[in-house]
């Protein structure tokens, strides 16, 4: 039986956080990723999901880390991202997060002065690469078409998400990491933006990391479920996130 392609590897991942009165410890033995795989984050509020996603974005450092490998599709070398930490190399950690990843927020993280248009552009703008009709064809692809000349104010929640999710897909990434992408929706709204948010990425060839916690819905759209497991010791909070399937 032969396996897909890794796009990412996180090896004994550890940060600890603290609010001033409890601790909170991320501990990550294995967290890998295969090429077109969808996996959700799911736990509680406060299990540690957005904390992994911002490291997995390598927009946070952790305090320890063995291992952190992306891979582009489009290149032949996975990117050492642990190398980059140790080294400080911010202009390689920057570069490496215009080309690999996509983001999608909560309330979508868009900016108020950019069109539809605009916003979604961004991210190739970021990454250096010319819009060869990318922008039109996912705004077609997410029913936000007749918007791209309409600034965020005058667009719905639900609106807002599409073209967020817009943005994290179109410099193909290889992956895109979504915390809570329809937690502020209604459910009606959140089924259909999860749906158009799989179909896409699937059709783009993205691979996707989502924190939620919506179990059933995740479940329901084909994403593995990895599971935080939390510790509590007095002040002390201990969560391990792992996709070892063993």
């Amino acid at each position: 039986m032969t396996t897909a392609p890794r796009v990412l590897e996180l090896i004994a991942a550890e940060k600890s956080r603290s609010d001033g009165t409890r601790r909170f410890d991320l501990q990550v033995p294995e967290f890998c990723l295969e090429r077109g795989e969808k996996l959700a984050l799911v736990g509680r509020s406060g299990s540690g999901k957005s904390t992994l996603i911002e490291i997995l974005a390598a927009a946070l450092r952790p305090d320890r880390v063995s291992a952190f490998r992306v891979q582009h599709p489009d290149e032949t070398q996975p990117r050492d991202l642990a190398q980059a930490w140790a080294a400080d190399d911010e202009g390689f950690l920057s570069s490496s997060r215009a080309r690999c990843f996509g983001y999608v927020q909560q309330i979508g993280g868009l900016l108020r002065f950019l069109t539809t248009e605009e916003n979604i552009a961004l991210s190739l703008r970021l990454s250096a690469k010319p819009d060869k009709g990318e922008v039109k064809a996912l705004a077609e692809a997410l029913g936000i078409a007749r918007y791209l000349k309409v600034h965020p104010d005058r667009l719905s929640v639900g609106e807002r998400q599409r073209v967020a999710i817009g943005r994290a897909l179109v410099h193909r990434p290889a992956l895109v990491l979504a915390d809570e992408p329809t937690g502020a929706l209604d459910i009606g709204t959140a089924e259909m933006v999860m749906q158009l948010f799989v179909e896409t990425a699937e059709r783009w060839g993205t691979s996707l990391i989502l924190a939620t916690h919506d179990r059933l819905l995740a479940d329901r759209f084909g994403f593995r479920l990895i599971e935080a497991k939390v510790r509590l010791l007095e002040e002390r909070q201990w969560t391990d996130f792992s996709t070892d399937r063993s």
